[in-house]
């Protein structure tokens, strides 16, 4: 597992008190935009998800955002 997966796994486990293996895991639990919310939020980015990845989308990184994330 690369570094920032690595991270990424960690934060959410923290954050949601679990014990994922792998990010595939949490991601197939949370959904890829809710893993990103929670590592944004860790990090001190609040409200900024939605708006990340219009930007994203915007400049043509294919981007789509779950249903009720």
């Amino acid at each position: 597992m690369d570094t920032v997966e690595k991270k990424v796994l960690d934060v959410v486990n923290e954050v949601k008190n679990e014990q994922f293996r792998t990010l595939d895991d949490a991601v197939e639990e949370y959904g890829m935009v809710k893993v990103l919310d929670i590592w944004l939020r860790y990090e001190g980015i609040s409200g900024y998800t939605t708006d990340i990845l219009a930007v994203m989308d915007a400049i043509g990184w294919d981007v789509s955002v779950e249903e009720g994330w």
